[in-house]
């Protein structure tokens, strides 16, 4: 099985991460919906298709060693994303780790859970946050698996406010490298 994580260029790939940013979000839509009786699109003040197109600069903005973000292909197949930035007071977080509905099952989740981390350290951080909603359960397990705990909102976390009370924050320590962090510099 080859994956191969190219860091999202939007010149080159803004198809293929509206695409992928279309389909989380209209997965998240359609459960959103049922656990909270609201849209999403209630929820971002626009539609989701605005909302991708005002989203991909900022979510590609991060070069490492700030963050980075991923298109991630599995045998040639477009299979998923998932990226890391930096907050507001210097952590690292995680965002939109997402793996198509057809590309599931194989645990391509967690290889890029497990690149987002190690990155994270590489760049110097020392701890990794993430939002998730309360119906992805298999993430949650997979995050506690990788020594996410569970936190308190954080400020800059993109989900609205509004579910904050229902939604999952979570939070890890890294050992990072600073080797790494250093080559990353220059």
């Amino acid at each position: 099985m080859a994956i191969i994580f190219d860091i999202a260029d939007l010149t080159r790939d803004r198809s293929a991460l509206t695409e992928l940013n279309s389909q989380y979000l209209d997965w998240l839509d359609a459960n959103i919906r049922h656990d909270f009786g609201v849209t999403l699109p209630a929820l971002l003040g626009q539609s989701i298709p605005e909302y991708v197109a005002g989203s991909l600069d900022k979510l590609c903005a991060a070069r490492p060693p700030e963050g980075v973000f991923y298109i991630v292909r599995r045998n040639g197949q477009l299979a998923g994303m998932g990226g890391g930035r930096r907050t507001l007071d210097g952590a690292s977080e995680m965002k939109r780790v997402f793996v198509r509905p057809d590309q599931r099952g194989g645990g391509l989740g967690a290889i890029i859970v497990k690149r987002l981390i190690a990155d994270a350290a590489s760049f110097g951080y020392t701890s990794m946050r993430l939002d998730s909603a309360p119906f992805m359960t298999s993430a949650h397990k997979l995050y506690a698996s990788e020594g996410f705990v569970d936190r308190q909102a954080y400020e800059g976390a993109e989900v609205p406010a509004e579910v904050h009370y229902n939604w999952r924050f979570m939070e890890r320590k890294l050992a990072p490298d600073p080797a790494a962090a250093k080559s990353h510099a220059g």
